[in-house]
């Protein structure tokens, strides 16, 4: 084998390495808003199992947003273990801050910044051609580079 060939091989175990030990997130709904109590038993039952793991709530606490390593049946036999109830499946994370119908698109953070882009880019067009006299840039703010 050539130096090169050696060289990509390195490179793409490396790559699969990093990309197989990234976290994953995962959204789950509860059946009832959760009072600050028992968001700190969820966090510290999904802490116990893995320490590098985060867990978020939305605004209502009806949303537990969990970034780690623990798979989705892991992370709802604890959280339900923490005596929160949670509805069956999983939240597509596109939906939760979908701006008000009279409001301009907001830029969605999920775990596919391209596509989050592209997303942002279609309602931004899409607001901008029903809206001309409010029209917003295309190019998300944490984009632009002339701030």
């Amino acid at each position: 084998m050539n130096l090169r060939s050696i060289l990509f091989s390195v490179a793409l175990l490396a790559a699969v390495g990093v990309s197989a030990q990234a976290p994953t997130f995962h959204y789950f709904g509860t059946t009832a808003p959760m009072d600050r109590s028992a968001l700190k038993m969820v966090i510290s039952a999904v802490n116990d199992l893995d320490p590098s793991a985060q867990v978020f709530h939305n605004d209502d606490y009806t949303v537990l947003q969990v970034k780690g390593d623990l798979s989705e049946a892991q992370l709802r036999s604890v959280i339900t273990q923490a005596g929160v109830a949670l509805r069956p499946g999983t939240i597509d994370p596109t939906t939760l801050h979908s701006p008000a119908p009279a409001g301009p698109p907001a830029y969605v953070v999920t775990n596919d910044p391209a596509a989050d882009l592209l997303r942002y880019r279609a309602a931004a067009e899409a607001w901008n051609a029903a809206h001309p006299e409010q029209a917003v840039s295309v190019t998300p703010l944490h984009l632009n580079s002339d701030r």
